[in-house]
């Protein structure tokens, strides 16, 4: 959580809030499925083909909590080996790429190429066949436009129970988890704006607040322990990390206003914190959506690897 409060201001400062409310979707970015063991070459060489050419069509293929998964599999229809000095090896494959349910494995949209390569070995010759397979075309625009619909469509469907379960997250104080919850529904989705818009900036506020107490009452802590001038630093550096506008930011004003003389850091933490606020209430509205994604993502990191139907990088 640390710092996380000045991310939004740091990033969206000079950017216009229809680029903060319209992201693109984003789908989790799966390990490559061969009919045998692939080097981990191959597989990375087809997420970052897979992510470079989904991101042209306006999808996003970041790990972090995303219910869908972009599945990229090869399986082979022949290879034959030459007679040749050197050997070579023609492999003929499909590579499919399939948007799937991470959870259930369930397909929603599937794209199929054929790709014949010819290399040293077979993976060799899989490899070259996909480097020089072409995803700038009208049938795979249109994969990810299905994929985008179904997407959309299920989390329309859904939102209801998404959104009850982000709310009893919220019930709890776990607002990070509320916010790890929501984050999971593309911003794209036509009733985003209405119904989970609103709970972003309720939650990621409340966070925020509940993120302020804690680092006032260290700071506090921290002046009881050592009431002197290295303890008024130390309480410098901890309340660098209060978030600007919380509940908090009154008291801790008053605080500081206390022990002021003791230091001159704190005068200077004081000037910096008045400028932060004015920065961050300018930019509040186009700072949350994006801020908020980077406490669910915190919030993801801390917790235990969530058991799929999909092998996730």
């Amino acid at each position: 959580m640390k710092k996380l409060f000045i991310i939004g201001a740091l990033l969206l400062s000079a950017a216009p809030l229809s680029n903060a409310l319209a992201q693109e979707l984003n789908v989790a970015p799966a390990h490559l499925v061969c009919d045998y063991q692939v080097p981990e070459k191959l597989d990375t060489q087809v997420k970052s083909k897979l992510q470079r050419a989904l991101t042209q069509y306006g999808i996003s293929s970041n790990p972090g909590y995303s219910r869908f998964a972009m599945v990229p599999s090869v399986s082979i229809n022949d290879e034959q080996t030459t007679t040749t000095i050197p050997v070579y090896c023609n492999v003929d494959f499909d590579l499919v790429i399939s948007l799937q349910d991470a959870y259930s494995g369930k397909v929603f949209a599937t794209y199929t190429r054929d790709v014949k390569g010819r290399g040293t070995n077979k993976s060799n010759a899989i490899a070259k066949g996909i480097s020089a397979l072409n995803l700038n075309n009208p049938d795979f625009s249109n994969f990810c436009e299905d994929a985008k619909g179904k997407v959309f469509a299920y989390y329309e469907a859904n939102m209801g129970s998404i959104i009850q379960k982000a709310q009893n997250a919220a019930k709890m104080r776990s607002f990070d988890e509320a916010l790890y919850i929501l984050a999971e529904i593309p911003e794209e989705c036509p009733s985003y704006a209405s119904r989970v818009a609103p709970l972003v900036h309720q939650y990621y506020k409340q966070q925020m607040d509940l993120f302020g107490e804690q680092v006032l009452a260290r700071a506090r802590a921290a002046w009881a322990a050592s009431p002197n001038a290295a303890g008024a630093a130390e309480v410098a550096n901890i309340l660098a990390d209060m978030p600007p506008s919380c509940s908090s930011s009154a008291a801790a004003k008053s605080f500081v206003g206390q022990i002021t003389s003791k230091v001159e850091s704190l005068d200077a933490w004081e000037r910096r914190f008045m400028e932060k606020e004015l920065a961050y209430q300018h930019d509040e509205r186009k700072a949350v959506i994006e801020a908020s994604k980077a406490v669910a993502v915190a919030y993801a990191r801390n917790q235990p690897k969530t058991i799929t139907k999909v092998y996730l990088w």
